[in-house]
Order: structure tokens, then C-alpha cells, then sequence
């Protein structure tokens, strides 16, 4: 079995680089903990045995969040299965954990956890607008699909720096410029083509653009005669 690879596989150093000390350490200490179980037969039909969490602790100096957190990485990387009814059960894949530490290839590991990350990313990205966007309190719904544009394209320019409050104030100030709807489209569209997070500024372009007159062009007088008064 794959128990004879442990001595090997303790702190090997590809683990360490793909998923940190940590979390190798804790990697190192369930697989003592396995070969007891397999010993001693203590697992169920599915491989699942319970975890001391406080002997891991004196063994790994880890606190149980820590713990915690490194069988997050270990569930990422497919070696950690845990009971959905009980955090403190565990199965553990060995073969897999062999396939990621004896592949040399580990870039293609590397590549797989960015990809998890930036969905989680989004994933945070998109609450954030959701939350920002009830708070929105415009009814007319092609002006408040304006609204949400606005916060989508200032989320994303802003990386999430942002609050309820700013919506709150961008639309009040709208809101209180002007009553005519195209108005204030316009204003929205401005403020979310520029990324202004302050609607004074687009009220300010939406008014110069509306204040700015053709260029007077001075009186054509058609000529009647020559003046003495001028010489050549």
C-alpha cells in the first residue's frame, strides 16, 4: 500500500512550495495518525476516522483554525475528504496526494489553485455588487439598471473599496439635480463611463456640455465703398 511511501512522502519539499510549511506539517502528522487507524482498523466503510483536535495541536502547534484551514488546502488539492455532519471526520487520499508530489509537473497544479482563487474572487466581487446594488432606492427600472451599471463599473475600478453610502449619496445627488429622467441617465452614463464616484462631477460635465453656446462669429458687413482714410 501506500503507507510505505510515508517516510518519504513526510515534509516533502514540492508540498511545501505548492501548499506551505503549514500545511505540510499538518499533511506529515495525519499520515501518522492514518497509519494508526489502518493498524488498528478504526476507520469506517468509507474511510473516515475522527481527529483529536487537541493532540494535533501539541503535536503540530497548530490551533485548531489553523487546522482548520489547512484541510481547507488539502480538500482543494483532493488529498482531505471530510464529513459534511462532522468537522472532526476525515478520510484521507493518499494516491492523490502521491499523483501531486511526484508529478513534475507542478506548474499545472500551480495554474489550477490560481484558477480557484480568482473564481472565489469573483465570486466576492459579485456579492459585493449585489449588496451594493439594494441599496439603490430608484424605482423606474431603466434608471436603476443605469444605477447598477454605475456600481458594476465602480466595484471593479474601485477593487471593492466601496460602500452602501456612496450609492446612497450618488443617488440623492441625482436625484436632487434634476427630476427629467434623460437627465439623469445622462448624468448616470457620464459618471460611469469616467468612474466618478462623486455625481457632482458628471453633473458638472452634463452642465457644461449643456451651458456651452456655438461660437459668435462677428457681424459680415458687405463693403460700400473704399475710405480715403486708408492707404495701401
Amino acid at each position: 500500500m501506500y503507507l510505505d511511501l510515508f517516510d518519504e512522502l513526510r515534509l516533502n519539499k514540492k508540498l511545501v512550495k505548492i501548499a506551505g510549511f503549514e500545511v505540510a506539517a499538518y499533511w506529515a502528522e495525519l499520515q501518522s495518525i492514518l497509519k494508526q487507524v489502518v493498524k488498528k482498523n478504526t476507520a469506517d466503510e468509507f474511510g473516515f476516522f475522527n481527529l483529536d483536535r487537541e493532540y494535533l495541536e501539541r503535536e503540530t502547534t497548530l490551533t485548531i483554525t489553523k487546522q482548520l484551514k489547512c484541510e481547507e488546502k488539502l480538500i482543494e488539492l483532493g488529498a482531505v475528504l471530510k464529513d459534511p455532519t462532522n468537522p472532526n471526520r476525515i478520510a484521507i487520499g493518499v494516491n492523490n496526494m502521491v499523483e501531486i508530489i511526484t508529478d513534475e509537473d507542478t506548474k499545472k497544479l500551480k495554474k489550477t489553485s490560481t484558477a480557484v482563487k480568482k473564481d472565489e474572487k469573483a465570486a466576492k466581487i459579485a456579492g459585493i455588487k449585489i449588496n451594493m446594488k439594494k441599496a439603490i432606492l430608484e424605482s423606474d427600472p431603466e434608471v436603476r439598471a443605469a444605477y447598477e451599471r454605475w456600481i458594476d463599473g465602480m466595484v471593479d475600478a474601485q477593487n471593492c473599496r466601496f460602500t452602501k453610502a456612496v450609492v446612497q449619496l450618488f443617488e440623492k445627488t441625482v436625484t436632487e439635480h434634476t427630476s427629467d429622467k434623460n437627465l439623469r441617465l445622462k448624468i448616470i452614463e457620464i459618471a460611469t463611463v469616467n468612474s466618478y464616484k462623486d455625481a457632482t462631477w458628471a453633473i458638472n460635465r452634463v452642465t457644461g456640455f449643456r451651458a456651452s453656446t456655438p461660437p459668435k462669429v462677428s457681424e459680415q458687413r458687405v463693403c460700400t465703398g473704399i475710405s480715403s482714410d486708408v492707404t495701401f
